[in-house]
């Protein structure tokens, strides 16, 4: 698998729950200290493509939140604290390969603590998907346009999911409140 292999947009990953349950495992024998961890990402969405990556939401006391980034980084995993990117103020992120089987995959670690906007929000989006297939749907044709695979050449456009995110999690919402 090539290193950029996981940026390509694809059909849902039958593998992707074995795969979250493979770095959660490694997550909970990994933390010296009580975490819960969510599985989130089109991934977490049953039937729903997308980048070959397994998004993993971490959460602790906002406390230590720091320390679960030490402690993954020291298993081999790159922290990425651009703004824009990495860390806001209540999310770090954490990037890398890890092994499974007989090959790897890439995994995004997410941590955040209990209540946070970064926490609701991922929840609210994931739990609409998981209820609206004609949203993931939509969610999935709209990264998909962003991937253009043209024989061996990949070819990524702006993407700028930003507004779909946000309109789906005020959906959810307001599905919540009725």
């Amino acid at each position: 698998m090539g290193d950029n292999d996981h940026l390509v947009v694809r059909p849902y990953d039958e593998e992707a729950p074995k795969k979250f349950e493979a770095a959660q495992d490694f997550l909970l024998g990994l933390m010296a200290f009580p975490i819960h961890v969510e599985h989130i990402g089109s991934s977490s969405v049953p039937g729903l493509g997308g980048k070959s990556v397994i998004d993993v939401m971490i959460l602790c006391e906002k406390a230590r939140m720091y320390e679960v980034v030490q402690a993954i980084v020291s298993a081999g995993y790159k922290f990425n604290p651009a703004e824009g990117f990495g860390t806001f103020p209540e999310r770090y992120f954490i990037s890398g390969w890890f092994p499974y089987r007989d090959g790897r995959f890439h995994v995004h670690y997410h941590i955040t603590f209990p209540g946070s906007e970064e926490h609701r929000g991922k929840l609210l989006f994931r739990d609409y998907l998981r209820k609206h297939a004609d949203v993931a749907q939509q969610y999935y044709d709209l990264k998909s346009k962003h991937c253009i695979i043209d024989g061996e050449h990949v070819t990524f456009l702006p993407l700028d999911k930003d507004p779909f995110v946000v309109d789906v999690v005020e959906k959810a919402r307001q599905e919540l409140q009725k």
